[in-house]
């Protein structure tokens, strides 16, 4: 599954972690995440979207080629890029400030919820996937994807596992248990889950 990224040029604010889409080597694997994760969709439509933790917005121009209204949310709400890219590349979407444990949206409003590198930094994924559940509508699904917790990707990510206060297996646990049945997919896909280096969830509402 290829997905469209914005050239270099039409992202405003190149900051960590959005620049590594951008840096040889770095990139394939943050597109491989990506990837991953909207792979669980294929080619569906995803109706009206909800992107939690946004951050630049680096994925709203694919959004834009296969939904009818894209919304933002991010606690740390980079709107002025969010806004530039979205200029440049010819698409219109909507900006909140907003946590995952309270989603500031009315129930089923969305069709599809996105979640990408987000629910590693939540000590509580039952209440954020509970939260993300409310939004959508009847058969809405959230499409989310994490690091996996290991002794290989703590040495990869260094300091930056610190941030990371929920493990896979976790948010897994949380995810079987608001939403039941979920799909799993990693990477690499080759070797079990616990071995890999990230790991996504479809769950459907």
């Amino acid at each position: 599954m290829k997905i469209y990224f914005p050239p270099k040029y039409n992202v405003p604010i190149l900051e960590d972690p959005i620049n590594y889409y951008y840096i040889p080597f770095f990139r394939s694997f943050f597109i491989k995440r990506v990837e991953i994760v909207l792979s669980f969709a294929k080619d569906k439509n995803f109706g009206k979207v909800l992107d939690i933790g946004c951050g630049t917005g680096v994925l709203f121009p694919e959004y834009s080629r296969r939904c009818e209204s894209i919304v933002g949310i991010d606690i740390f709400l980079q709107d002025y890029s969010i806004r530039g890219l979205c200029k440049k590349e010819g698409i219109t979407c909507s900006l909140a400030w907003g946590s995952i444990l309270e989603v500031p949206f009315k129930d089923e409003t969305f069709d599809t919820v996105v979640c990408i590198s987000t629910l590693e930094h939540i000590e509580d994924s039952g209440k954020a996937l509970t939260d993300i559940k409310r939004v959508l509508k009847p058969r809405g699904s959230l499409l989310a994807g994490f690091p996996v917790k290991n002794k290989i990707t703590d040495k990869l990510l260094g300091q930056s596992t610190g941030f990371h206060v929920a493990s896979h297996n976790q948010i897994l646990a949380a995810a079987r248990k608001v939403f039941g049945d979920v799909r799993v997919k990693r990477i690499p896909s080759i070797v079990p889950l616990d071995y890999s280096l990230y790991c996504a969830f479809e769950g459907w509402k």
